[in-house]
C-alpha cells in the first residue's frame, strides 16, 4: 500500500470510519494491494482508456490474465500491448460494438472461440457514452442500447462461464446521475413507477430543472442517467438471479473522475455543483479530489470486484466506496425482476432453463 494510503487508513481508523475503504486519494493499485488473482480470468469492456484501463492494469499486475473488449479496435489492441508490458500479465483485446446486438453476440463467440470451458471470474461492464439521444440500427435509443442493453446482452451470455468462475463477480458502472434520471429528460420524478418509458424513445435535446444535492440546476435533458439507473437495477435483480450459482454482483458511482468521456465538462459551469456534490459529508474525513483520476475512480471497481461487499448493492466512491441507496424513482422490487424477462425479450435471447426466477 502506498504512503498516502496507509497515511489515509490510519486517519480512517483513528477518527473510527472503519468502513471507509477509500477515501481521498486511494487508487485502484491501493485497493488490489497484496492480494494474488493468479489464475484468475477477468473481461473488462471500455479497457483500452480511462477506469476500465486503470482496472485492468491494477488486476493484471496481481497476475490476473485480462480481456479488454472495446470499441475502437486498433486503440483496444495497443492498450492490451501496453497493459502486458507494465504489467508482465498476458491481456487481450476483443472488438466489442455495444450499439449493435449483433456485435455484442460476435464478441461472445469470439470470447468463447479463443478461451472455450475456461471459468470466468471476472466480469467489469465499464465502457459507456453519454452521447446524443437518437436510434441505433437495432432500433433502441443510442445511450440506453450501449451503456445498458448491450452489457445485459453480454452479461447473460457469459452467465455459463460466470457460473464455472464461481465465486465470480460481475461489477457493473452505474452513475451518480442516475438519481435523477428522471427530471434529466423532462419526466415526472416518479417516472419509472411504470413501464411508460422503457425502453426509452428519444428524447428531443431541452432545457430541463433537476434537483441536486446543491439545489435546483438547470442543464441540457441527457438520457444517461436512464441507462446507467438500470445498471444499478440489473446489479441488484443479478444478485437474486444468481445467487444460487455463486455469482455476485454490485454496482457503483466512480465520481466525478477524469476519464475521456468527462474531459469535456471540466471547465464547464456544472463542474462546481459537481464538486460540491463529491465532498464526502463528514468534514473530518480527507477531501476527495475533484475530478477524481481515472485510478482514483477505480478504486471503487477494485472493491467491488475483491472486497466484501453485500451482492446486489451499489456502492459510491464518493463516499470512500460506502455501500449507498439506490435513488428508485417509482420503481419497485417487484419490477426488477419483471426488468430482466423484459431485457431478455429487448435483446431476443431464448430463457435458459435453469434460471431463477423469484
Amino acid at each position: 500500500m502506498s504512503r498516502i494510503a496507509l497515511l489515509l487508513f490510519a486517519h480512517v481508523v483513528s477518527i473510527g470510519w472503519s468502513t471507509l475503504i477509500c477515501p481521498s486519494k486511494t487508487t485502484a493499485d491501493d485497493i488490489l494491494q497484496g492480494q494474488n488473482l493468479s489464475g484468475k480470468l477477468a473481461l473488462v469492456t471500455g479497457g483500452d482508456s480511462g477506469l476500465g484501463f486503470s482496472i485492468a492494469l491494477a488486476m493484471a499486475k496481481r497476475g490476473a490474465e485480462v480481456v479488454i473488449a472495446n470499441h475502437n479496435a486498433t486503440s483496444g489492441d495497443i492498450a492490451a500491448k501496453n497493459l502486458s508490458e507494465l504489467s508482465g500479465s498476458k491481456v487481450e483485446a476483443l472488438p466489442l460494438n455495444l450499439a449493435s446486438l449483433k456485435s455484442v453476440r460476435q464478441t461472445f463467440d469470439i470470447f468463447t472461440q479463443k478461451y472455450g470451458d475456461r471459468p470466468l471470474h471476472f466480469l467489469i461492464n465499464d465502457a459507456g457514452i453519454t452521447g446524443p439521444s437518437k436510434l441505433t440500427p437495432d432500433g433502441f435509443e443510442m445511450n440506453f442500447e450501449v451503456d445498458f442493453l448491450g452489457h445485459f446482452l453480454l452479461t447473460d451470455l457469459l452467465l455459463p462461464a460466470l457460473r464455472r468462475g464461481a465465486p465470480s463477480r460481475v461489477v457493473i458502472v452505474s452513475s451518480g446521475l442516475h438519481e435523477n434520471a428522471c427530471e434529466a429528460v423532462g419526466w415526472p420524478a416518479d417516472c419509472f413507477k411504470n413501464w411508460r418509458y422503457l425502453p426509452p424513445p428519444v428524447v428531443p435535446q431541452k432545457e430541463v430543472t433537476v434537483h441536486t444535492h446543491s439545489g435546483l440546476e438547470k442543464r441540457n435533458s441527457s438520457t444517461y442517467g436512464i441507462a446507467k439507473f438500470l445498471n444499478a437495477q440489473h446489479a441488484a435483480v443479478l444478485a437474486i438471479r444468481e445467487a444460487k450459482n455463486g455469482i455476485e454482483s454490485c454496482s457503483l458511482t466512480p465520481g466525478f473522475a477524469l476519464t475521456g468521456m468527462t474531459r469535456r465538462f471540466v471547465n464547464t459551469s456544472g463542474v462546481e455543483a459537481q464538486c460540491k456534490a463529491q465532498r464526502h459529508p463528514d468534514p473530518s474525513i480527507p477531501t476527495n479530489p475533484c475530478p477524481f483520476s481515472a485510478d482514483e475512480g477505480a478504486a471503487v471497481l477494485a472493491y467491488c470486484a475483491t472486497g466484501s461487499i453485500r451482492s446486489g448493492a451499489y456502492y459510491s466512491r464518493t463516499y470512500a466506496c460506502q455501500e449507498q441507496p439506490i435513488v428508485m424513482q417509482g420503481f419497485t422490487r417487484a419490477m426488477q425482476l419483471e426488468l430482466y424477462e423484459k431485457a431478455l425479450g429487448w435483446v431476443k435471447q431464448a430463457k435458459h432453463v435453469d434460471d431463477l426466477v423469484v
